[in-house]
């Protein structure tokens, strides 16, 4: 059942139920029932990833990103609403996803299911209850627990501390990790053991940065995930052996969403019966579209340049060659990298593939035009010389060929040389150029198979992989007072960063050896440059700072924002909706600052 109250076992006004779902409670007493509530609560997350929402929430107000031309500013600026959609969103679909689990494990030992798949659909139904009361306790602090079945909303709920909230995590967890599989079954999109065991050890790591840390939970975090890593032949997708690729690029490459590394997606079936039966649904299908393809590509159509600016006399030359298309993305501009993230995070590019790996940086002359017998479109711009300007080439024309020359290229640094200049036909935009309309897009969710160009997204959202398990267990053998250890997880991660396919294997090794770092190195600061090299884009930053108690020292070193205030901003605000709705006995209470 669906519905937008908490749930208490202590009910008493009773309200008016509207079933949005068309699943009344004595579904949930049938094999159809169970299965549809599982499978529910799986598509319920993509009301939040591939979502602007979710967006906003896990980047924008972050040391990485900042808005786009794009982008409402309340998440950028640290003003936040209690009504905000966003929000209220995370609290609505984990609270109706909650309640379906609930559902299920008071039922699923009665309904004939064998006992393979009950044991299974157990192991699914505690895992995302586990999940679900996690994002809750990240997003919003202490939040009401309830563990049994509500087959109709009250006008009554509190708060339950963030401790009794963990321990139920804890618990579901643990438990889970011995029902579910070794491998992901039926599809790629369930819970299998090692994405468990992966977020067990992510939130024995976030409690022990809390108030609520228990004095084992940075060891117990570290041996979940070395657990994962020792063991990895053991565990996977569903697709084969849990592994890291060789190469980073490979990781978010089309079509590898099921690859090696991936422990978990949000899944979006592209097979219409696959669909059918599993329920995640493909292409377009109203608020649960992913959206992901675009939202970090900039405004590139509108690129219009002089090529003769600054030069006294010359012509005016504006040289627009990109159009909109399918391979550049939709130019949504939602969000774009921070200075931090270009100059600090990816400083490093000699050794270290990953930003090359992240981020688009040169885009292909694409200009409409008639074709004579085949040939290549051409287009020829003039441009003045002028010996006395060192940023002036003295070639006279550039001529751009379609589909074939690159007509723009953006340089990682500013000290662009004459050479460089000469040796490029493309129009080059150093980084003291990039705005909040031009700038590296980051290309790990590109979709070049959409129909059209402003279509949504049809692949999985990547939501837990491989690497991330060793930067977990990086930050927690850091926090547990051995730096050593820390230092040989990420240098896994940093000796497949220095990989290159270009390169011989005597350039990877000694890229490699270049990339390693030591145990002296190892700081919290580090282990989040790190997470950036390594996970930008992927919708977890302000989850990050949030735990490492980090987001206010890197926005005022990174990203500074005037009204962000230390005492509210930790937290979101509890949506409006749910403090009007509790109308018997004590008011629910709001995040201070709200």
């Amino acid at each position: 059942m669906i519905c937008s109250l908490l749930f208490s076992s202590g009910c008493s006004k009773v309200l008016d139920e509207q079933n949005r779902s068309n699943i009344l409670p004595d579904y949930f007493k049938t094999p159809g029932g169970i299965d549809a509530a599982i499978i529910g609560a799986y598509s319920n997350i993509r009301n939040w990833y591939c979502q602007e929402g979710m967006c906003y929430n896990t980047m924008i107000g972050t040391d990485e990103h900042l808005s786009g031309f794009g982008t409402s500013g309340n998440f950028h600026t640290y003003t936040l609403q209690t009504n905000d959609g966003a929000i209220q969103s995370i609290w609505d679909w984990s609270y109706r996803s909650i309640n379906s689990c609930n559902g299920v494990l008071e039922n699923v030992a009665t309904v004939g299911l064998p006992a393979a798949e009950q044991t299974r659909i157990t192991g699914e139904a505690k895992f995302l209850r586990a999940y679900f009361y996690f994002m809750l306790v990240q997003t919003f602090g202490d939040v009401t627990l309830s563990t049994t079945f509500a087959s109709s909303p009250t006008t009554e709920a509190k708060r339950d501390p963030i401790a009794t909230v963990y321990d139920q995590i804890v618990k579901d967890l643990t438990e889970a990790i011995t029902d579910l599989p070794f491998k992901a079954n039926p599809t790629p999109g369930r819970a299998a053991k090692g994405v468990a065991k992966h977020l067990l050890a992510k939130v024995y790591l976030t409690r022990g940065w809390s108030a609520a840390a228990k004095a084992t939970d940075f060891t117990d975090a570290y041996n979940q995930a070395l657990d994962l890593i020792t063991n990895k032949a053991l565990y996977g997708n569903g697709s084969g052996t849990l592994d890291l690729w060789a190469d980073f690029a490979d990781v978010f490459k089309e079509g590898n969403e099921y690859g090696r590394e991936i422990l978990w997606v949000v899944d979006r079936n592209m097979d219409p019966k696959g669909a059918e039966t599993s329920g995640f649904g493909t292409g377009n299908p109203g608020g649960k579209f992913n959206g992901s393809a675009f939202y970090q590509r900039p405004n590139y159509p509108i690129f219009n340049t002089n090529i003769n600016a600054g030069i006294t006399g010359a012509p005016t030359v504006n040289a627009n060659p990109v159009d909109r298309d399918i391979q550049n993305g939709r130019p949504f501009g939602r969000v774009r990298p921070s200075t931090y993230t270009l100059s600090t995070a990816f400083a490093e590019r000699v050794n270290d593939s990953r930003y090359e790996k992240t981020f688009q940086t040169f885009w292909i002359f694409n200009r409409p035009g008639p074709l004579t017998s085949g040939a290549p479109v051409t287009i020829t711009v003039t441009r003045a010389s002028n010996p006395a300007d060192p940023m002036n080439s003295p070639l006279t024309t550039y001529t751009w060929v379609k589909n074939v020359d690159t007509a723009i290229k953006l340089f990682g640094t500013n000290a662009i040389t004459e050479d460089i200049r000469r040796a490029s036909r493309a129009v080059q935009v150093l980084p003291s150029q990039y705005d909040v309309n031009f700038f590296p897009p980051m290309k790990k969710h590109d979709d070049v198979t959409r129909l059209h160009t402003n279509d949504a997204s049809d692949r999985p959202f990547i939501l837990m992989r491989f690497a991330e398990t060793y930067l977990i267990a990086a930050e927690a053998a850091f926090k547990a007072g051995n730096t050593t250890n820390a230092a040989n997880m990420i240098n896994v991660l940093r000796t497949r960063a220095a990989y290159r396919a270009t390169n011989t294997p005597a350039q990877n090794a000694a890229a490699a050896l270049a990339n390693q770092v030591t145990p002296g190195q190892i700081t919290i600061d580090f282990i989040l440059d790190e997470r950036t090299r390594e996970l930008f884009g992927e919708w977890m930053r302000w989850y990050d700072l949030v735990r490492t108690k980090t987001l206010q020292s890197r926005l005022a070193t990174y990203n500074p924002i005037t009204n962000f205030n230390p005492a509210r901003d930790y937290l979101r605000p509890i949506p409006q909706s749910q403090i009007n709705l509790v109308t018997t006995g004590p008011k629910y209470p709001q995040n201070p600052g709200y």
